[in-house]
């Protein structure tokens, strides 16, 4: 079964890299040494480092003494971006993912200026939370790059990555990749992209092979093909062009190698294979030639089998690297010597294979706890950073509170002496008496100006605060993800994905203070409908509709009351996914939200199975529902439930 997921994903992946644009990396460093300062830094910044990998030692000085200078006496926010880049870039290709996001948060957070540069961190963000495997968030960044997209400048290159139905299929969710990817092509229509089409035809041909429904794989692959054949053709591109459609023969052969038509996919794979060679693209010719022994194996023609395997092994001593071909390879093997009772043998490959495939895990173990460790020491250094920066805004209101007071204790004074000397000097001229009110009102705005200025620094500050609030909370949430990732216990996984859920609550209420004109109040309704639609992505279910109404008005809440109300709507949305249906069932979980004479209504209601006869009795012990009654009492709600056709909460409150 792996073989064959491989087989596919290589294929799926390869198809937008076929017309690829390389580096010179010596014509690059040509005109890096003919560059002036700032020109070095955005020609680094403009390739990918795996294109300039080689000759990188011979400009790493350079750039070390460059981004010195930078930090030491320029205040140019896109020269530290475009060094955030960099480094991120190269972290990425070291596979220290976890070290490459903390430089793109902070790169995001303090150094982007424009939509290109939150656009290009979202980007690289997104390929770091999927080598890392946190779907979620990679998720996360692909709705904020789609929310962008609109605005990013055409001159301006930024890798989109895999698209949402690639991620749907990371996830396992088939058929939401297949409805999504259809999606996605409905943009094509109108530009009438046919190269897009095959791509799309081709994709939606491959998750239908990895649900094992080869009938629809096959007849989007053959709509596929028949696109590319119909395409006029130069010369020059004749080659890749039959090469594409050999890639789509390989994937076809997989599909009638599934339905145990092995006649008709050894045509279609020998064909994969010679225009795969003539590509040199060796991994792609591998692919093939051990699906071909495995086709000979199964037709019992161990001879022709035997040659293809061979193949396939010089191709891995001389031309395809990394372990994962040489497991697949010694299962292969051990499967050919099975086929000619060399039991022997065999049993020899197995063995080999468990001990590379367990030397494999063990690095990848090591690596990712070298990672981690990484990450954190960076944290823990951010941290310090965030501390001294706090001391310094303290100081800094502090002494602004002390010239507000002296600024006042001034005011006061000189208007005290005005007044005095208006008295005084009462029968004087009346142009000398104008001319000194004249003074005396300059020196009043003056002093406004800079009481309003300090409320706005003061505003600006509280901003600040919500904001690193938040971003502490979700660094929280991504490392309880990286901790359910290396977790095994299920019921150790559930406690802590509850966990994440209500820290993510409590930081959409943070974000939503520190992103509105108002920091003190946040809207209740777009507050409710922002929660809801993040819980539903959380702990998205195929077979459970959720449905929303919100009408609450310009209704106003403030954190005190935002932050329990986020818990108890999580809490109650996350005991209906979990416990209102039985599996696989279908059902529908609505939320809606009233405003009714000053006092607000929020129902959450299930058509499920309903609450058990003992419910009082088992309320007692349930840690959910006595934090749900604990929210209710500090939101100083009334909470009532309903047992009819399924359960109801029923939560009034007044705000």
């Amino acid at each position: 079964m792996k073989i064959k997921l491989k087989y596919i994903y290589f294929v799926l992946l390869f198809l937008p890299l076929l017309f690829k644009a390389e580096v010179d990396p010596k014509l690059f460093l040509d005109k890096f040494n003919k560059a002036d300062l700032k020109n070095k830094v955005r020609l680094v910044a403009s390739v990918p480092y795996a294109d300039i990998k080689e000759i990188y030692p011979q400009i790493k000085d350079t750039l070390a003494r460059l981004k010195s200078l930078v930090y030491l006496k320029s205040q140019s926010k896109e020269a530290k971006f475009l060094f955030d880049k960099i480094e991120a870039d190269i972290e990425l290709n070291n596979e220290n993912y976890t070290k490459a996001i903390s430089i793109l948060e902070n790169g995001l957070r303090k150094h982007a200026s424009n939509v290109n540069d939150s656009l290009m961190c979202y980007s690289m963000l997104k390929n770091a939370f999927i080598k890392i495997r946190d779907i979620n968030k990679a998720f996360e960044m692909h709705h904020l790059m789609e929310l962008k997209w609109s605005r990013k400048a055409d001159s301006i290159f930024i890798e989109y990555g895999r698209p949402k139905s690639t991620l749907f299929n990371m996830l396992g969710l088939t058929e939401q990749a297949i409805s999504e990817r259809r999606k996605e092509g409905e943009g094509y229509v109108w530009k009438n992209d046919t190269d897009k089409f095959i791509n799309m035809f081709n994709d939606i041909g491959v998750f239908y092979n990895a649900k094992k429904k080869s009938d629809s794989a096959q007849f989007y692959f053959l709509r596929a093909k028949n696109l590319l054949l119909q395409k006029k053709v130069s010369k020059e591109n004749e080659t890749h062009h039959k090469f594409f459609l050999s890639l789509i023969d390989g994937n076809l052969a997989l599909s009638y190698f599934n339905q145990g038509n092995i006649a008709d996919a050894i045509p279609l794979l020998k064909i994969d294979v010679y225009y795969s060679l003539k590509e040199k693209n060796y991994e792609s010719a591998f692919n093939s030639y051990n699906l071909l022994t495995q086709c000979y194996l199964n037709l019992k023609q161990n001879k022709l089998a035997k040659s293809y395997l061979d193949s396939a092994h010089v191709l891995i001593e001389q031309n395809v690297k990394g372990i994962s071909p040489k497991l697949r390879l010694l299962l292969t093997w051990a499967n050919y010597y099975n086929s000619v009772n060399d039991f022997n043998k065999s049993n020899q490959c197995y063995k080999q294979y468990l001990a590379i495939n367990d030397s494999f895990q063990i690095l990848e173990k090591e690596r990712q706890i070298k990672n981690q460790s990484v990450a954190i020491s960076v944290e823990q250094s951010e941290i310090e950073l965030n501390e001294k920066d706090k001391l310094l805004e303290q100081n800094k209101l502090e002494e602004a509170k002390q010239k507000t007071f002296r600024a006042y204790m001034l005011a006061g004074i000189i208007i005290l002496s005005s007044i005095i000397i208006l008295l005084i000097l009462n029968n004087r001229n009346s142009n000398k008496r104008e001319e000194q009110l004249y003074l005396k009102n300059k020196q009043i705005s003056s002093q406004n100006n800079l009481i309003e200025q300090s409320l706005k620094e003061k505003e600006a500050l509280i901003k600040e605060i919500h904001h690193r609030v938040k971003n502490n909370l979700q660094i929280i949430s991504s490392m309880l993800s990286l901790q359910m990732g290396k977790i095994t216990d299920k019921n150790t996984q559930s406690i802590l994905k509850d966990a994440q859920q209500r820290i993510n609550s409590i930081s959409l209420t943070h974000q939503m203070l520190y992103q509105k004109e108002n920091i003190s109040s946040i809207s209740l309704g777009d507050y409710v409908e922002n929660l809801v639609s993040q819980i539903e992505k959380t702990i998205f279910s195929p077979n459970i509709k959720l449905t929303t109404k919100i009408s609450s008005g310009d209704r106003k809440i403030n954190i005190d009351s935002a932050v329990p109300l986020g818990l108890l709507i999580n809490e109650i949305l996350t005991n209906a996914y979990k416990h209102a249906f039985t599996s696989n069932a279908e059902g529908v979980v609505s939320v809606s939200l009233l405003d009714n004479e000053g006092e607000c209504i929020l129902k959450i209601s299930d058509n499920g199975k309903g609450l058990p006869e003992n419910f009082e009795s088992l309320n007692q012990n349930s840690m959910g529902m006595e934090l749900i009654n604990i929210l209710a009492e500090q939101l100083n709600a009334n909470l009532k439930i309903e047992k009819t056709n399924g359960t109801t909460f029923v939560i009034k409150m007044k705000f």
